[in-house]
């Protein structure tokens, strides 16, 4: 639960400094926070975690290779 606070937290800082020029609708947490509010609260469990390389992130996004 913890981590969905953070990730609320996240999104009003956001909204506090890009909020003014949004239009009214249902926009969608931006991918870099969500993914940057992931590695903090890994972090803080102490867990560290690899960066995939472009090689591994292009396989793990090819329906050809049969993942």
């Amino acid at each position: 639960m913890d981590l969905s606070f953070a990730g609320q937290l996240n999104a009003m800082l956001w909204l506090t400094k890009h909020g003014k020029h949004l239009e009214p609708a249902v926009y969608e947490f931006p991918e870099e926070l969500d993914k940057k509010t992931a590695r903090d609260k890994l972090e803080t469990m102490g867990i560290e975690i690899d960066e995939w390389t472009p090689e591994q992130e292009a396989y793990a996004k090819a329906y050809a290779e049969g993942t």
